[in-house]
This record gives structure tokens, sequence and C-alpha cells, in this order.
């Protein structure tokens, strides 16, 4: 689950990379929604896992979940990003996504650069940068404290509005075995976010 932990994390990252349009004055807000895991009860139990408020401004990530199995070279992982325009769960998926790849290569390429992101906030583990090899991803239980996503590395300009990250989980021969959603709004500036928590 780690592995699936940190595809979440690391895909805030594809964000980056979606249409701009304008206004870089404008104060960014990421506000986590929710979470549902769609199959895979045999890899991971995340019923533990949930969203909830912190304060009056703000959702975090809290509890646990328990990876039952060790993933290695056998799971593949990709990352797809898609985006509400009207806020109604009506989906449209992007092109950009993270490329389909083995979980092991996962975790020495995308891991190893964005793992700061949570790193005082769960018990993953930290691979040093260089590491060539990290495999298998170990079974366990890992935890989340109050888990902020920090917009801190999106532009400024990214669309306002709903957005949902799935992590498909593979098996070589194309089997989609697992997938990971996570829900997020994103709102410019101080106005919008009240407005926002007040709906």
């Amino acid at each position: 689950m780690q592995s699936v932990t940190t595809t979440f994390l690391v895909a805030l990252a594809v964000l980056a990379c979606l249409p701009t349009e304008s206004s870089s004055e404008q104060e960014m807000n990421l506000q986590l929604e929710r979470f549902e895991q769609i199959d895979g009860a045999d890899i991971i139990d995340s019923s533990k896992l949930r969203v909830r408020k912190y304060n009056r401004t703000t959702f975090v990530l809290d509890g646990s979940i328990e990876l039952l199995k060790d993933l290695d070279n056998a799971y593949e992982v990709t990352v797809k990003v898609a985006y509400s325009t009207l806020g109604n769960n009506q989906f449209n998926e992007y092109p950009m996504k993270l490329p389909r790849k083995s979980i092991c290569a996962f975790m020495v390429d995308e891991y190893v650069e964005y793992q700061y992101i949570w790193a005082d906030s769960t018990n993953l583990p930290h691979v040093e940068k260089g590491t060539e090899e990290f495999c298998p991803f170990p079974k366990g239980e890992y935890w989340f404290k109050e888990l902020v996503p920090d917009p801190s590395f999106l532009p400024p300009v990214i669309p306002a509005g709903l957005w949902r990250m799935t992590w498909e989980f593979l098996r070589p021969n194309d089997e989609v075995v697992m997938q990971l959603r996570f829900f997020y709004r994103v709102t410019k500036g101080k106005a919008n976010l009240q407005q926002y928590l007040k709906s």
C-alpha cells in the first residue's frame, strides 16, 4: 500500500503539467474531498483510512492502511488525472498521466523525488537519492497522521475545480487488479476558499 499511497502523492505532481490559465498572483488551495478503493481487497485494506475535517478550513488524510502482500515487479502502476469542469462528478480524462511502470521502477524514479511532500506525516520508508533498487515494497501497516496536501508545488495558474486522480494497479498482462481514487477541489484566493467551505 505504500506504493499505493506514494502513487497518490506523486500523482499530485501530474497537475503541474496541466493546461494553465492566468493570474499567478492568486493563492492556491488544494482541498482533499474523498478517497475510494475499487477492487484489490486482497492487496490493500484501506478501511481505516479516511478524509476528515481538521479545522474550519482544512481536511486531512488520517488513519492507516495494511498492505497485505509484498509488491514487486509482478505489479505495475499508472496514474490518470481527470477534471470536472462543472464540479458535478462528470469527469473528462486528461492526456497527462504518469507512465505505466513496475512498482520497483516507480520507487526509484518518482517516489524518491517527491517523498519530501509526505515525509513528516507517515511511516512510509525513506529512499535515498541514487538508490538503484528498492524492491519489493514490503507488506505491513502504514499510518498517516493529519496529512494535508501541499499545493505549493503546483503552478498558481492551474484551473480551479474538482479533480480526480486514479491510480491503476495492473499485472503485466494488462489485468487491472485495483484502482485507488482521490478527489480534490482546487480553489484560487481566500474568498473562493471561504465560499467553498460554506457550501
